[in-house]
């Protein structure tokens, strides 16, 4: 399902009153500020308990000494935390059996959700009037689960996405609102990606939650036809093999790189070479060879195209 233009309500978004949960990461982060830009009344900020907190009762959190700016001194980056300071919002720790308990006493219509570490309760999701919406960085159905990010550049797609859906008892299941394509250019890394589907997720959840509370907006249930889940990736999936297209083995080079998990590139002869930086690709080359090895450049056949890379040596 496309972005739908109907979708864009004139009734302010400021009269819907949601919790958002999330975790100190760039992607929360960045989800919160577009609510907050777009004058989405955030009642609590939400973090998850931590483990030894997980059955015990939700949990106010002391005020965050207010910080502005990107960075904060000492060179810790800037999280939920700080933009809760910023708007006095209240911010709760959650992790126990009676959260629902906790947050019917807030009033609230919806619960936003974008990168929260705990699966909430059934209970919990039906609380709010308008639902419990999550941001998921794919275009739903295809690759629900924890790491979407790193598939999208594994499986070798060509566009990113992001999906605004109601959340119900599975796993990114949930019936969509609105979900629009994120350009996947050859090179973009994850973070890029990220954060690119953070800035439109957040722009999005708004327009989610603005829409249903005019009852513009009926959201669709995903077509489990073309859905696909994966968990998080294993050893075995930074392996990179000459079936590969050499695009493809270039831009999951450039995506996942950064993660410092060893990418491997294990050639048909059973030769294996440990990646350090893809160096570009010929989409249409062939080699006389399955691979030629210059100093610490390896240049190997693909299906199709010939990949140039550095390895470590």
């Amino acid at each position: 399902m496309n972005h739908q233009d109907d979708a864009h309500s004139s009734a302010p978004s400021a009269a819907v009153r949601v919790v958002f949960c999330g975790m100190t990461g760039m992607f929360s982060l960045v989800v919160l500020d577009g609510l907050l830009r777009a004058d989405v009344e955030v009642v609590a900020v939400a973090l998850p308990a931590l483990r030894g907190r997980a059955g015990q009762p939700p949990l106010l959190l002391p005020r965050r000494p207010m910080a502005r700016g990107i960075v904060l001194a000492g060179g810790a980056p800037r999280t939920i935390l700080d933009l809760a300071a910023e708007r006095d919002i209240p911010v709760l720790e959650l992790g126990g059996r009676d959260i629902p308990d906790a947050l019917a006493g807030l009033d609230i219509d919806a619960i936003a959700v974008a990168c929260f570490s705990r699966r909430l309760p059934a209970s919990l999701l039906r609380l709010p009037r308008l639902g419990s919406l999550n941001v998921h960085p794919s275009l739903l159905p295809a690759h629900r689960g924890p790491d979407p990010l790193f598939w999208i550049f594994h499986d070798g797609d060509e566009t990113g996405g992001v999906t605004i859906h109601l959340m119900d008892e599975g796993f990114d299941t949930g019936p969509i609102v609105l979900q629009e394509e994120v350009a996947l250019s050859d090179g973009m890394t994850e973070a890029e990606l990220d954060r690119a589907c953070a800035i439109r997720g957040g722009s999005l959840l708004a327009e989610a939650l603005a829409a249903l509370n005019a009852g513009m907006i009926q959201p669709q249930p995903q077509d489990a036809s073309y859905a696909s889940y994966e968990s998080w990736p294993t050893e075995g999936n930074y392996t990179i093999t000459p079936a590969w297209s050499a695009r493809r083995a270039y831009r999951f080079i450039q995506g996942i790189g950064g993660r410092g998990e060893p990418i491997r590139f294990v050639a048909d002869d059973g030769a294996i070479f440990v990646v350090r930086a893809a160096l570009g690709y010929d989409a249409d080359a062939t080699l006389n060879a399955p691979w030629r090895l210059d100093g610490d450049t390896l240049t190997a056949q693909c299906s199709p195209g010939v990949l140039r890379c550095q390895i470590v040596v």
